[in-house]
């Protein structure tokens, strides 16, 4: 009797996971249309370019403040 609510049980969770997977891929797809990434708006592409631009400049602002010389391992 236990194993048969517990089959019953996992049944209409995976019948309710399947569900919800389509709604998800019917909203949030982006495969096929043709756009880089994945990105369904422009404006998180250019989001995307923004931080990575940012992270870039502070590492190489943080990287012409450092002192070159021997014991650093900085020079070659």
């Amino acid at each position: 009797m236990v194993a048969l609510m517990m089959v019953a049980a996992a049944a209409v969770v995976t019948a309710a996971a399947a569900l919800v997977m389509v709604l998800v891929d019917e909203r949030l797809s982006t495969e096929g249309t043709g756009l880089p990434f994945g990105l369904s708006n422009n404006l998180l592409g250019w989001i995307l370019f923004g931080v990575f631009g940012l992270i870039w400049t502070f590492f190489f602002i943080y990287v012409s403040s450092l002192e070159e010389d021997e014991e650093s391992g900085l020079s070659l």
